[in-house]
């Protein structure tokens, strides 16, 4: 992991009043000119993005928005740009933003060396990123919401949002893309035929290459559907239409919904665990503590069919992908699963999607009656929606069970948690909410030396989990295939252009049935 200099004070006065020009264009010249505190908040805004630039703790998980230094946007939030209709939903789209930046810079703040925090301004006892939250607010009021530059500073902001891009156009072009996208696509289509045989056995009978361990998620939820359905439906939305639910009722809501996990297990590196800092010979490391199993669980929403769906993503994370020889391409430090569910209009589960933390292995399962539609790039190079199997339809009390590989960690099998399937060993894993502090989401561990940092570096990746296949896959214009990366900058497929988060994704390639879409409706979550 790279170890960062102490801040040096003239660096940071430099890239201070560099970026406090980068960050002040001249629509906002009348504004600051009416109330220097406006520029003072710049000035301080700036030199917290300096201090945390130099000390290479930036976090990568929301794009900044041109010209809003206190502004971060996703592509679910980039993509509603075009539609606020009302000065609720502008607000709403705004202070979403806005919170955003705050949970970056908070964050940010908390990984931030002595050395880093020591030169900015705040008040005594008081934490860095709180004067740099307060004159943040401030500027989004002033300027967007209800002050002097509100009007010229929305159509500004509109033009400015834009969705963020984890494909590097000139790797593509360096990499003569047009050409070795055919190589690319025909490793994609020799692994499809090697590893997808499996979700045509039996779930109950098929056979295990290793020992199975079943990880079983908190007890003490009820198994009504009706219930479930029910909390999604007395929680708040907001005018756009996300779903508000606090940590608890998040919790209690992914721990009805998580699925059994069936893991076969031939060493450490195939127990999943909680990420964190070790000591190595020449800095920190990324290990998992195996002892305590746990998914990250987060709450997210995707656009369907007119409707803003609610999504609860669980993310393991293994010790690594264990290494099968020196020239193995795939094997390395760490790996892991993400597994999320989209929830319909009456909170049932409408697809389960999957990846590893590099992007890779992108896997849809539709539960009936949604269906996979003819896209386009069926019929090119591109890599379509692979669909493997239809998930279960879950009824009366049933929970989803998934089938992980030994070693790979891949997807197998989707099947029903309480089908008899002999295991050698039962565990039961926890949920933790990824916007919990200290850790949010692994974004701030502790360091064995003292401080803390985020497992992710300033580029969205997990620091020495790179793995060998990036010198083949390279003219992708993916950054460092294979390795580890952090929500919001996973790139999916090698041919072709796609994001995990895309907030369109299902729309492109599954639909309902008339008659089913209209049921759906009529008993619609509001």
């Amino acid at each position: 992991m790279q170890v960062c200099s102490p801040v040096r004070p003239g660096v940071l006065l430099l890239l201070g009043l560099l970026a406090g020009c980068a960050a002040s264009p001249d629509w906002r010249s009348d504004v600051v000119d009416r109330d220097p505190r406006d520029a003072r908040c710049l000035e301080r805004l700036a030199a917290f993005d300096a201090a945390v630039a130099e000390a290479g703790v930036t976090d990568a998980g929301a794009a900044r928005v041109a010209g809003f230094p206190y502004l971060r946007t996703d592509r679910l939030l980039a993509s509603l740009g075009d539609e606020l209709d009302t000065d609720a939903a502008f607000a709403d789209w705004v202070t979403r933003m806005r919170g955003l930046d705050a949970e970056a810079r908070a964050i940010e703040a908390a990984n931030l060396p002595a050395a880093g925090r020591d030169p900015l301004p705040t008040r005594p006892g008081a934490e860095p990123a709180e004067a740099v939250h307060a004159c943040a607010e401030r500027l989004m009021q002033r300027e967007l919401l209800a002050g002097v530059g509100s009007g010229p500073a929305r159509e500004r902001l509109r033009a400015a949002v834009e969705a963020p891009d984890h494909y590097r156009t000139w790797r593509r072009a360096l990499g003569l893309y047009p050409l070795t996208r055919l190589g690319l696509a025909i490793g994609y289509n020799r692994w499809k035929a090697g590893h997808l045989d499996t979700f045509e056995a039996s779930f109950a009978t098929m056979p295990a290459e290793a020992p199975l361990v079943r990880y079983a998620p908190p007890s003490g939820q009820p198994r009504d559907a009706d219930a479930a359905a029910r909390w999604l439906r007395e929680a708040p939305r907001s005018p756009l239409g996300f779903v508000e639910l606090e940590r608890e009722a998040l919790l209690r809501l992914a721990a009805y919904h998580a699925p059994v996990f069936l893991v076969e297990t031939r060493s450490h590196d195939d127990r999943f665990g909680a990420p964190y800092w070790f000591a190595g010979p020449e800095g920190p490391l990324p290990r998992v503590d195996t002892t305590r199993p746990v998914a990250d669980v987060r709450l997210s929403h995707t656009r369907f069919e007119g409707e803003l769906l609610p999504q609860l993503v669980y993310i393991l994370w293994f010790p690594a992908r264990s290494r099968q020889g020196a020239l193995d391409l795939l094997g390395g430090r760490l790996d892991g699963l993400v597994w999320r569910i989209t929830l319909d209009e009456r909170g049932r589960p409408l697809i389960h999607d999957s990846i590893h933390p590099c992007g890779c292995y992108h896997l849809f399962f539709p539960v009936p009656p949604l269906e996979r539609v003819e896209v386009a790039a069926d019929a090119d190079l591109r890599e379509a929606p692979l669909t493997p199997s239809e998930a279960p339809r879950l009824v009366a009390g049933q929970r989803l069970a998934v089938r992980l590989a030994a070693v790979s960690h891949y997807v197998e099998n989707l099947g029903l948690a309480d089908s008899h399937i002999g295991v050698a060993e039962t565990r039961r894993y926890a949920l933790k909410a990824a916007s919990a502090p200290p850790d949010h989401g692994r974004r701030s561990l502790a360091l064995p030396g003292g401080g803390r940092r985020s497992l992710y570096g300033p580029d969205g990746l997990v620091p020495h989990t790179e793995r060998l296949e990036r010198f083949l896959l390279w003219p992708s214009g993916i950054l460092s295939p294979g390795a580890m990366r952090q929500w919001g900058t996973h790139a999916t497929v090698f041919v072709g252009r796609r994001h995990f988060d895309d907030p369109r994704l299902f729309e492109a390639a599954f639909e309902r049935p008339a008659s089913a879409l209209a049921a759906t409706r009529q008993d619609a979550v509001p």
